[in-house]
């Protein structure tokens, strides 16, 4: 099974699993800080995906490490960990992520700009953002990118809108290619 299939699996079973037993705010929440915990320690990524260890011996590793964090996470690292493919947590998360947010009308949404935004800018962003997909909820994470020479570019469920000068310039010049 190719590894994009595996986390694609994982994190909508996880997902529709959380929704049913009422719980999606608890699993986001540890599956968020379980990624971040995993990630952060190689030694943990090197034991995880040793085949030389086994199902059972990765099993109770986890539950001890995990004892605090919902069941429904520990299998889902469980499942990752027996399948030697430990850090597709991080693949896991986003597809999670991406339907707790279709299915709470929210949407994250990367913002890079030349300069910090202000958070009257930020917050008249979200709101024109709000009313053009009529959405509940957005969330921006604002990064300077002064490469843009100005304007913004926008980044959301792997679509970009891109109102920056530099994608102007970029845009002219595959034109003026072309001719």
């Amino acid at each position: 099974m190719s590894k994009s299939i595996l986390a694609n699996r994982i994190g909508k079973t996880l997902f529709n699993i959380a929704k049913e037993n009422d719980v999606l705010s608890l699993v986001d929440n540890d599956l968020t800080e379980s990624s971040k915990a995993i990630l952060k320690e190689d030694s943990f990524i090197t034991l995880m995906n040793n085949p030389n260890i086994s199902k059972e011996k990765k099993c109770q590793i986890i539950d001890k490490s995990f004892e605090n964090v919902n069941k429904y996470v520990r299998n889902a690292i469980k499942i990752l960990a027996n399948n030697l493919n430990i850090k597709l947590i991080e693949d896991v998360v986003e597809v999670f992520n991406n339907m707790n947010n279709i299915f709470n009308n929210r949407l994250v949404a990367k913002v890079e700009s030349v300069y910090e935004l202000s958070d009257d800018e930020l917050s008249r962003l979200a709101t024109t953002i709000k009313q053009l997909f009529n959405l509940d909820e957005v969330a921006i994470e604002n990064v300077i990118d002064e490469s843009l020479i100005g304007g913004l570019k926008i980044s959301y469920n792997g679509k970009v809108i891109d109102a920056s000068i530099k994608g102007k310039i970029q845009e002219l010049q595959q034109k003026l290619a072309t001719l």
